[in-house]
C-alpha cells in the first residue's frame, strides 16, 4: 500500500466533519439530476468545483471561437496538461468526450488556523476502461492492494490514482486524503454536492459546457483568517508609509478598517457563487450567480421588486457609438441599501468621528432620492474629444416625485460645498466646488437648470495640480431639465446642444426601438430586455479617452469597432443572477487595435536598436 505521510485518522476524522457541512433538508429532484453520479462523488464541503461536460466538445467549441485571433487553440495545451498529470500523451481507457471535475477540499482540522496547510486537489475523469488506463500507462505503476496507483513521471511523481465507478480518481498523495476521499466515495458514504445545491444548479452543472462552484462559507473558514491578518500587515505598512510622507493624504487604518468590514460581511453573508462558461462561434457566454445566506442583509437585498420582468422603455435614449450604456430598472429595496451601504464605506475612509447630524442628513437625502425615482433610468458614456474631461453623459430618468427630486439636487450641492464631502477632499489637498444655477434657459417650454463641478489641489503649482487642470479645464458643465416626468441631463463640449436634443427625443415620444449597437449586443443575451440591470460595454473606445487624458498629448489612432460586449443582471429570491456576452466581432477588433499599435511601435524600435552602440 502507497503510505502518504501524517496521521491519517486525524485527518479522515476532519474530512469528515467537514463534508458534512450546511446540509440542508433535502428537496425534490428532477429524474436526470438525482441520478447525475459524478456530482454524488463530489463532497459537499468542497471548496470549490469545476465541471467540463463533454471535454472533446467543449473545447472544439473554444477553439470555434478563438479561430482567428489565437491560431494555436486551447485543445492542444489542455490535453498536453492533462495527459501529463494522467502521465499518457495518449490517454488510453480515458472517455475524452464524458464529464470531469476538478474540486478541492480542505480538512476540517485546517480550518483554525492562520492559512491552511493542505488543501487536497482532486480530479474525476472519465474512464471507459480503468485497466486499460493503468496498464498502457508508461508513467503509472501497477495498483497495490488498495487499488492505488502512483504516476512516476518527474512532473507529477506522487500523484496517485484509483478507480472510483466510472472514473478515476486523481490527487496527491497528503496525509491519507486521497484514500479517504476514495474509500468514502466507494463506501457510499461521501455527503454530496448535490445535498447542497438545488434543482437549477444541479441542471446549470450537467448541461452547460463549463460549471464553476464556490462554497463561500467553507472558503471564510479556511482562508478567512489568513486574509485578516493580510489586511492588518497592510495596514501597518501603510501606516509605517504615512509615517515616512509617502502614504496617502488621509488615515490608512479607516480605510483598510472599512475594506475589512465589508469582506468579512461578504464571506458572512454570501453563500455559493457559480460560474456557466458557453463558448458559441459569434460569442461567448459567462453566468454568475451570487447566493446569500438566508435570512442575512444581503439576502434581504437580493430582493424583487412586486412587478419583475417589465420591459425598461428607456432603452431606446442609449447611444451607438457609446463607451459604456446601461440601463437600470428601479429596485428601490436594493438601492436604499446598496446606497446606505456606500456612505457607510465613505464615512469609514473619510472619517470615522463624522458627525451623527451629518451622517443622517446624507442618509435621509439618499433614501429620498430614491423614494422620488420612477420603475427606469438609462446613461451613456461615450467619447467627446473637444471637451473638458474628454467625455460626454447622457442621463434619462423617470421621475415620480419632481419635487423632492429636485429638493435632493438642491440639498447635495450644499453638502457637496460645505458638508462631509467637501471636508474629505480638503483633507486629501483637494478642493471641489458646484455652482448651480435654475432657469438659465428654456427650450419647448422645458426649464433648463445648470451646474458646474470643479476641482483644483490647494498647492497649484504641484504636477498633480496641472495635471487636473489639464484633464477638468475650468470645470465639468451639466445641463439638465424636467420633461414630461423624466429628468434629462447631458454632459459635452456643447451641453446646450446635448440637453436640447434629448428634449426633442421626449417631446417626439422618443426612440422606437434601441440603437443598433445595442440591439446587437443585447441579442447575444437572452432575457436582457427585461433584465433589471443591462448594458453594453466598448474596450476600445477607452483608448481614445485614455490618449486625450495623458500629460503629453498623444496622437489619436482610428479605433474601428461597432461591436460591444454585453451585461445583463437580475435580483430575487436571495440571488443575484448576471450574464455576459463577449463578441468574437469584438475580440477580433482588439486584435486588429493591438496589430496596429506594434506596427506603428515598430520602426520606433528598429531605429532604437540601430541607435544602441
Amino acid at each position: 500500500m502507497i503510505k502518504p505521510s501524517g496521521s491519517r485518522s486525524v485527518v479522515v476524522v476532519g474530512l469528515l466533519v467537514c463534508w458534512s457541512v450546511a446540509v440542508p433538508v433535502r428537496v425534490a429532484r428532477s429524474a436526470d439530476a438525482a441520478g447525475d453520479k459524478l456530482l454524488q462523488m463530489v463532497p459537499a464541503g468542497s471548496l470549490f468545483c469545476v465541471r467540463v461536460n463533454n471535454l472533446n466538445d467543449t473545447l472544439a467549441r473554444v477553439d470555434q471561437f478563438l479561430a482567428g485571433v489565437a491560431p494555436m487553440g486551447l485543445s492542444m495545451p489542455v490535453r498536453s496538461q492533462f495527459a501529463q498529470v494522467l502521465g499518457n500523451p495518449e490517454l488510453p481507457g480515458v472517455d475524452m468526450s464524458g464529464s470531469f471535475v476538478v474540486f478541492a477540499v480542505a480538512p476540517a482540522a485546517e480550518q483554525s488556523g492562520p492559512a491552511p496547510s493542505t488543501v487536497f486537489i482532486g480530479i474525476l475523469a472519465p474512464v471507459t476502461d480503468y485497466k486499460k488506463f493503468v496498464a498502457e500507462n508508461p508513467n503509472v505503476g501497477p495498483p497495490d492492494a488498495d487499488g492505488v496507483s502512483e504516476n512516476t513521471s518527474e512532473k507529477f511523481r506522487g500523484m496517485l490514482m484509483k478507480q472510483v465507478g466510472d472514473y478515476a480518481l486523481v490527487g496527491p498523495a497528503e496525509s491519507g486524503t486521497f484514500s479517504a476521499i476514495a474509500k468514502s466515495i466507494l463506501a457510499g458514504k461521501t455527503v454530496s454536492l448535490t445535498r447542497v445545491l438545488d434543482d437549477g444548479q444541479i441542471q446549470q452543472a450537467m448541461k452547460q459546457p463549463v460549471w464553476a462552484y464556490a462554497n463561500v462559507q467553507v472558503i471564510s473558514k479556511v482562508f478567512g483568517p489568513m486574509v485578516s491578518a493580510q489586511l492588518q500587515q497592510a495596514k501597518q505598512a501603510m501606516k509605517a508609509a504615512e509615517a515616512q510622507g509617502v502614504g496617502p493624504m488621509f488615515d490608512p487604518s479607516t480605510m483598510v478598517d472599512a475594506y475589512a468590514t465589508i469582506i468579512d460581511t461578504l464571506m458572512k453573508e454570501i453563500r455559493f457563487l457559480s460560474l456557466t462558461f458557453e463558448p458559441k462561434p459569434a460569442a461567448c457566454n459567462l453566468g454568475l450567480m451570487v447566493a446569500a445566506v438566508p435570512g442575512t442583509e444581503v439576502a434581504n437585498m437580493f430582493t424583487a421588486e412586486a412587478s419583475p420582468g417589465e420591459k425598461n422603455e428607456l432603452l431606446g435614449y442609449l447611444n451607438n457609438g457609446a463607451i459604456m450604456n446601461a440601463a437600470l430598472g428601479v429596485n428601490t429595496p436594493l438601492l436604499k441599501k446598496l446606497y446606505m451601504k456606500s456612505i457607510d464605506l465613505f464615512v469609514g475612509i473619510a472619517d470615522a468621528n463624522m458627525p451623527a447630524q451629518e451622517l443622517s442628513r446624507m442618509k435621509a437625502l439618499t433614501a429620498d432620492v430614491v423614494d422620488s425615482l420612477g420603475p427606469a433610468m438609462v446613461f451613456s458614456f461615450s467619447t467627446d474629444l473637444q471637451n473638458k474631461p474628454p467625455l460626454a453623459l447622457t442621463y434619462v430618468v423617470q421621475v415620480k416625485d419632481a419635487k423632492k427630486f429636485h429638493q435632493v439636487i438642491d440639498d447635495a450641492v450644499d453638502m457637496m460645498n460645505e458638508g462631509a464631502i467637501a471636508d474629505f477632499y480638503k483633507s486629501m489637498g483637494v478642493e471641489v466646488s458646484s455652482t448651480m444655477s435654475r432657469s438659465v434657459a428654456s427650450y419647448k417650454g422645458v426649464s433648463i437648470d445648470s451646474a458646474t463641478f470643479t476641482m483644483k489641489l490647494a498647492d497649484a503649482n504641484s504636477p498633480q495640480a496641472q495635471m487636473i487642470s489639464t484633464l477638468y479645464g475650468q470645470g465639468i458643465d451639466y445641463r439638465w431639465g424636467m420633461v414630461d416626468g423624466m429628468w434629462v441631463c447631458a454632459v459635452s463640449s456643447d451641453p446646450d446642444a446635448a440637453i436640447r436634443k434629448l428634449i426633442d427625443e421626449i417631446k417626439a415620444a422618443g426612440p422606437k426601438s434601441p440603437p443598433s449597437e445595442v440591439q446587437a449586443a443585447l441579442s447575444l443575451v437572452p432575457g436582457a430586455a427585461t433584465a433589471d440591470f443591462v448594458g453594453t460595454y466598448n474596450f476600445l473606445r477607452w483608448f481614445q479617452i485614455l490618449g486625450a487624458m495623458m500629460p503629453i498629448p498623444m496622437p489619436q489612432m482610428a479605433v474601428p469597432t461597432q461591436s460591444n460586449i454585453a451585461f445583463a443582471a437580475d435580483v430575487g429570491q436571495g440571488k443575484m443572477t448576471a450574464q455576459i456576452a463577449l463578441p468574437k466581432e469584438h475580440l477580433m477588433e482588439i486584435m486588429g487595435v493591438f496589430q496596429a499599435m506594434q506596427q506603428q511601435r515598430a520602426p520606433q524600435q528598429l531605429e532604437e536598436q540601430q541607435a544602441q552602440p
